[in-house]
């Protein structure tokens, strides 16, 4: 038998990070310092913060998770963008969400479907901040079930024209490509993704104003009139849609799971620093219990949700090295959308406590956690509401033949 102490290096769990992860994520955090007043400015005048692009491009940091085959990209690991998701998330869901949407959902979904030739013609501008990529999924009447949108492709000489609307679509009127997924026209099976040029002729995006939350950050609605697109635009194989647009949301919830944990970083960090020094009934309100039971709570919170996000990063990595491995693919949907759900819920809660704990200071958008407060609620609906990753969840668990929709 072998010694008790022998046990000890039987672990191969490690959590440190490696020199050159840190050299990006010191990148990422010097940028991050450097960005905040101004997405405190833009957000108190309740703006678009139209410098997040050419900022974080001047910084080299909008291709993270993109092959350094193709322009500015970094190469890293999903463990790394994870990491620096987070750290970006720290500065607001807004900030954090055009990172999700122009990397996760648009960068990863090309990188992953598309071919060589598109590849090298969308992802190249794109990690130089030349080209902002948008995702055109949901529609006015198809959120939580996608197989239900309108949006139709007809095939007329050769090309194939869009018609359709697409609605709560982030950096739509900002970006250069929307990926856009559409059925043949008259049919409801046969989806397909499609790299649409913004300006093209029939193609039109609207803001959406009067939002509860992330005033920095563009929301559009989406129309298309007969948008033209050649064969070379369509993403993934023809009628395979579907598929392209569930493994962009995976993408995506891995970024948003990440984002949230740097929002309850963030509420924890303004929440002890300010019961550190606000009195009240003659001590600092950090030495009253039922303070310290709201900052306890955070705590724990945010390292079960930070542990969960690693978990899905390390097992999406591994699905990205061994793409047609499909219990890996699995894996990686469910490890994703738990980290997401725990992540989501728990940002809202932690901003909700650091109300809590300013008191009446805050409720004011002076203050960062009534900013995290009204941002960190579209979290519980985007790349999935939580009622959709609760069953999802909980499907994994019972297995084949308990699906809800069945």
């Amino acid at each position: 038998m072998p010694k008790q102490d022998e046990f000890m290096n039987l672990s191969k769990m490690n959590f440190d990070v490696s020199e050159e992860q840190e050299m990006i994520l010191e990148q990422v955090d010097r940028a991050c310092k450097e960005f905040r007043p101004i997405e405190d400015r833009y957000y108190l005048e309740h703006k678009i913060n139209d410098q997040t692009r050419p900022f974080f491009a001047k910084a080299h940091l909008l291709g993270l998770p993109v092959s350094r085959r193709y322009g500015d990209g970094q190469g890293a690991d999903m463990v790394t963008y994870a990491l620096a998701i987070e750290r970006i998330g720290r500065e607001g869901t807004g900030v954090r969400t055009f990172f999700s949407v122009h990397m996760a959902l648009g960068q990863m979904t090309v990188q992953h479907w598309g071919n060589e030739e598109q590849k090298n013609r969308i992802l190249t501008p794109a990690t130089k901040g030349d080209a902002i990529l948008a995702f055109g999924l949901t529609e006015p009447n198809a959120g939580s079930d996608p197989a239900s949108l309108t949006t139709y492709f007809e095939e007329k000489g050769g090309k194939y024209q869009i018609t359709g609307q697409k609605m709560w679509i982030s950096l739509g009127s900002s970006s250069k490509y929307v990926l856009v997924f559409a059925y043949p026209k008259g049919r409801r099976e046969g989806m397909s993704g499609f790299i649409v040029d913004t300006e093209s002729p029939g193609f039109k995006a609207e803001l959406i104003p009067h939002k509860l939350g992330l005033p920095t950050a563009d929301t559009s609605t989406l129309y298309l009139d007969k948008v033209e697109v050649t064969k070379e635009d369509v993403l993934g194989p023809p009628g395979k849609g579907m598929s392209v647009a569930l493994s962009g949301l995976m993408n995506g919830r891995l970024s948003v799971a990440a984002g949230c944990v740097g929002v309850i970083q963030d509420c924890l960090d303004e929440a002890v620093s300010y019961a550190g020094v606000r009195v009240q009934h003659g001590k600092v309100i950090g030495k009253h219990q039922l303070v310290q039971r709201h900052i306890g709570l955070m705590a724990t919170n945010l390292e079960a949700a930070r542990l969960l996000l690693l978990q899905a990063a390390f097992v999406k990595q591994k699905y990205e090295e061994n793409p047609g491995n499909t219990e890996l693919r699995d894996a990686t949907d469910l490890a994703c959308a738990r980290a997401k759900y725990f992540a989501a819920n728990a940002s809202f809660d932690a901003a909700n406590r650091a109300v809590q704990i300013f008191g009446g200071n805050g409720y004011s958008l002076e203050n960062r956690p009534a900013r995290h407060f009204a941002d960190t609620r579209v979290t519980m609906i985007y790349e999935g509401a939580n009622e959709i990753m609760e069953q999802k969840l909980a499907l994994g668990a019972l297995g084949k033949g308990f699906e809800a929709y069945s």
